[in-house]
């Protein structure tokens, strides 16, 4: 299996679907394999613990979610703790040892302890703005447990100066300390806005939401938490022809999950976002949302369905140019919505690839891209030793675009 620079041509079975919506003649961009793993491994700066952290096979519970790139270039990936309390860090930073990559704990061993208690304790979304500003959503809850009162937090933490330069707890106003699911942000450093998709799946029904938090008073609102804008759309799919979880008690058993994916348009005009386990493209004027004084009612109201897209998305970004990118999980790769014509197509796609989980710009224009195999590692099916495919990629695509932060 070729590791260097590889292109990857779209197949019929990929293209297809996408047809209607602009595949046919698309020059597909070239992927790179940037770092690759069956299974991941920490640099704990510690022999004995990473010793046992093999020797328990603690590695069976750790997936890799997101991936974000600081301005030099540093790749940082995200680890909730899904999977357990055992898990050594949350958030890394990618180092090489002896030729292979790591995962360091990130900012330090002492703020990944999940014992401590201004800790991280679940990272899954995060970005990294254009001063070089970590923002970092801590989900807090550990094994899908329900969270303890500061663990649900917002921490923005500046890379240049290696200092915490902001942090917020949710309120039980904010998020349901049993029902939330904090997914995913998008930053707008021009307004001094943070906004936040919430999943919701612990509950039945979800309870979905989207937040605001304000960077300069250092507060936050859910501003929507309308089921039928931010809740399951009755969606269900397949990954390369599999079903995405085994039935249960002899029942199917669809995945449910709310507002996921969410991008800030490059002018900052337009915050999108999607639900999972559906297809639609939703967006909201921002001058609406990160108005505190503005009503639920308002809001939901704004609401505007952009297009039902051909496949659902995990997640998404959008460029300066204010074109959208977003992950096509049934498509195994990623679709681009054009900002002037609004028609969406397939922008790289490989059999390779297998749920394509989050986006990430780096230096130059660059787009990476995490594929994980979710649904093999949330059913309890995922081959750490031999995979076809190494369970675990980040992929780069040379865009060219500026990010959506950008000036």
């Amino acid at each position: 299996m070729k590791k260097a620079i590889v292109r990857l041509a779209y197949s019929a079975a990929a293209c297809l679907p996408l047809l209607l919506a602009g595949c046919a003649g698309w020059n597909t961009p070239r992927l790179e394999v940037v770092a690759e793993w069956n299974r991941l491994s920490y640099d704990l700066g510690d022999a004995v613990a990473e010793k046992e952290y093999e020797d328990k096979q603690v590695y069976r519970k750790v997936l890799m979610q997101g991936a974000k790139v600081d301005s030099h270039g540093n790749i940082y990936v995200s680890t909730a703790r899904w999977g357990g309390p055992e898990i050594p860090a949350t958030l890394s930073r990618l180092v090489q040892k002896d030729g292979k990559w790591k995962l360091q704990p990130f900012p330090s061993k002492a703020m990944n302890d999940v014992a401590n208690p201004k800790g991280l304790k679940a990272v899954l979304g995060f970005e990294i703005d254009r001063n070089d500003v970590m923002w970092i959503l801590d989900q807090g809850h550990v094994a899908g447990k329900p969270s303890n009162p500061g663990d649900e937090k917002l921490v923005g933490w500046d890379l240049k100066t290696g200092k915490e330069v902001a942090r917020y707890e949710f309120s039980d106003a904010d998020t349901d300390k049993k029902c939330s699911f904090l997914n995913d942000v998008a930053v707008d450093n021009d307004a001094g806005v943070v906004y936040i998709s919430d999943s919701g799946i612990f509950c039945e029904p979800l309870k979905g939401g989207i937040l605001v938090y304000d960077i300069k008073s250092n507060k936050a609102k859910r501003v929507l938490s309308a089921p039928q804008w931010v809740n399951n759309e009755a969606y269900t799919f397949k990954i390369h022809g599999r079903d995405v979880l085994k039935p249960k008690d002899g029942r199917p058993n669809g995945m449910k999950t709310g507002a996921d994916g969410i991008a800030l348009s490059g002018d900052k005009k337009t915050l999108y976002w999607t639900n999972l386990t559906g297809n639609r493209l939703l967006s909201l004027p921002t001058d609406l949302i990160r108005n505190f004084s503005a009503t639920e009612s308002q809001i939901s109201t704004a609401v505007k369905v952009e297009t039902v897209l051909p496949s659902n998305t995990d997640g998404m970004t959008s460029d300066r140019d204010n074109n959208l990118y977003m992950t096509a999980l049934t498509q195994n790769g990623i679709m681009r919505r054009d900002a002037r014509t609004g028609q969406v197509s397939a922008f790289v796609s490989s059999d390779e690839i297998s749920w394509p989980d989050t986006l990430a710009w780096g230096p130059d224009g660059d787009l990476y891209l995490v594929s994980n195999h979710l649904h093999l590692w949330v059913d309890g099916d995922m081959d750490f030793d031999q995979p076809q495919v190494p369970n675990f990629r980040i992929y780069r695509v040379k865009v060219g675009a500026k990010p959506y932060t950008a000036k």
